[in-house]
Formats: C-alpha cells, structure tokens, sequence
C-alpha cells in the first residue's frame, strides 16, 4: 500500500486581508486641482476604510491578550504533551517574552473595556498608562474617565498623548495612597481624577489673522514645532525605560551613563531662552522654570 501524501500545513485563520478591506489605489495620483475642498461622500468612505487598519491593529493588540490567557488557562500551549508554556512563546509568538505575555493578559480587559467606551481602540501606550488607575479603580470606571479626557482634548483641537494621561493618572492614584479599604480607594482615585487641576490638558497656541476674520489658526512658530518633536522624543525614552527585557540585560554601568546623558540633555536645554520682538511687548521665557534635573524624569539606574 502506498504511503499516502502528507496534508500541507493549514494556514492560519485571516480576520483582516485585502479581500475584506475596501480601498483600493488610484490609477491617477490626486492633485490640488483635483482633489480640494471637503471631502465627498466617497472619499469620507475611503478614509474611513483607512481608518480600519490602524483601529485593527491595536484592536488585535488586546485581542492577542485575550488569546494568550485562553491558551494559558486551557494549557492548549503543551502541544504533544511535553511544551511549556515558555516553549510555547518562543515558537508561536516569535519570542515574545513572559513578562511581555503577562501584561497583554492583565490589560487586554481594560483594552476591551475602553474600546466599547470610546468607539475606538485606544493605542497600547495610553493603555500602559492607564492601566494603575483601573487596577486601583475598575475597567469600568477608568475607560469612563479616559473617554471623558480623550474627548476634552478633541474638543480642544489638541492630540492626547501618553504623558498626559500618565500625568493625570499619577495625580489620581497617588490620592489612594494609604487607604487600604478597597471602595474607599476607588473612590478617593476616581475623586482625585475629577478634580485634577487642568494644567494636564495643553492649551493650544493660536494666533489672530486680520484677513481671516479674527479666527484662530495654529502657530507657525518654529519653537513650537522643536517642543512638539520634544515632547515625542520624551515620551519614546519613558516608554524605553519601561522596556523589562531590557532593564534585565543592562548594567549598572550602563543606566548610569544613560542617565548622565539624559540630565546633561535637560541641564542644556534649562538655559535656553526664547526671545520674542520687543514691539510686541513679550516677556523673555526662562525655560529653566522646570525640572533643574531636566525635562526628562525617568528611571533608568538600576535598584
């Protein structure tokens, strides 16, 4: 009797392909000529259908959570029996580490949570963030509270960032501290949230035309646009610094010198000074009114 083929191996289930998403390319790239003014019924359809692909991303970044604990829980990771869960890890999810497996876990709910709150996934950045305030609160209640944020900021014409909400946050819990009653904590986390002083939602620097009518538009200032570069360049390092695996394999050295780096920065930037015209009657800024340590606070020296 003759050996029988081998099956070739399935593929993996699709959920998001080409054949489900509706935008295509143009043959014709659009111009200034031709595409101008709002945009039409069809074009707000195409843009939405781009929109698709970023809100799957992160949808399926708490997805995989969701995933990872049913594996878990139902020990489907051993395979023949003999593959921990470890093992498992490192073969299907390309080495994703433990801690890393632990955290999707722990806030895939929260994620959820949100997402149904807010009609929309919010990024895995503010997620980390938010994250200490629904542990000392509930889901609930932190996807209620970062809705409320994320729509003040929308409605002010400024973008929500990670530093904003890992701000507010800390202000919040830090009203727990002490408390160890669990209801008397989430109430004081969720009073301490309301009530946060507003200096946590930026103020959106505009300016008059004449010609437009006085409406304000945003500044051209080029100041501005470095601060904007600024402020992502501090958020990358502080979600650096959170990075477990690498915190493992530096050394004490290391952190030291990177840490040195990150004052020297901070210490140089406190003496800039921003001049305005004297004919406008400006006041010189002293930059150095914040941190003297720098602008960056992040723990990078090893315990």
């Amino acid at each position: 009797m003759k050996d029988q083929p081998a099956e070739p191996p399935q593929m993996r289930a699709q959920p998001f392909t080409m054949e489900h998403w509706g935008l295509t390319l143009p043959d014709v790239d659009a111009t200034p000529e031709t595409a101008y003014g709002p945009l039409d019924e069809q074009e707000q359809r195409l843009l939405a259908e781009a929109h698709r692909a970023v809100d799957n991303a992160r949808t399926a970044r708490w997805m995989l959570g969701y995933s990872l604990e049913v594996v878990r829980r139902r020990r489907l990771y051993r395979g023949d029996g003999t593959r921990t869960w470890e093992q498992y890890l490192n073969q299907e999810h390309d080495g994703l580490s433990t801690s890393e497996a632990d955290r999707l876990q722990k806030t895939w709910r929260l994620a959820q949570t949100v997402q149904k709150e807010l009609g929309r996934p919010l990024p895995d950045s503010h997620l980390r963030k938010l994250h200490p305030y629904a542990e000392r609160t509930s889901d609930q209640e932190a996807a209620r509270a970062y809705a409320e944020l994320y729509w003040a900021h929308q409605e002010g014409g400024v973008r929500l960032v990670a530093t904003q909400v890992q701000q507010r946050v800390k202000k919040a819990v830090a009203a727990a501290k002490g408390v160890s009653d669990p209801a008397e904590r989430s109430q004081a986390v969720s009073a301490a949230w309301t009530t946060a002083p507003e200096p946590v939602m930026p103020t959106q620097r505009t300016e008059t035309k004449p010609e437009l009518g006085g409406k304000p538009s945003r500044s051209s200032d080029p100041v501005d646009g470095a601060l904007e570069l600024l402020n992502v360049a501090r958020q990358a390092i502080e979600n650096a610094t959170e990075d477990k695996a690498a915190r493992k394999t530096r050394s004490g050295e290391e952190a030291q010198r990177q840490q040195d780096a990150i004052r020297r920065i901070g210490r140089i930037l406190s003496k800039v000074k921003v001049d305005a015209d004297a004919t406008h009657d400006a006041v010189l800024v002293d930059a150095h009114a914040g941190d003297e340590d720098g602008i960056v606070d992040a723990e990078l020296v090893e315990d």
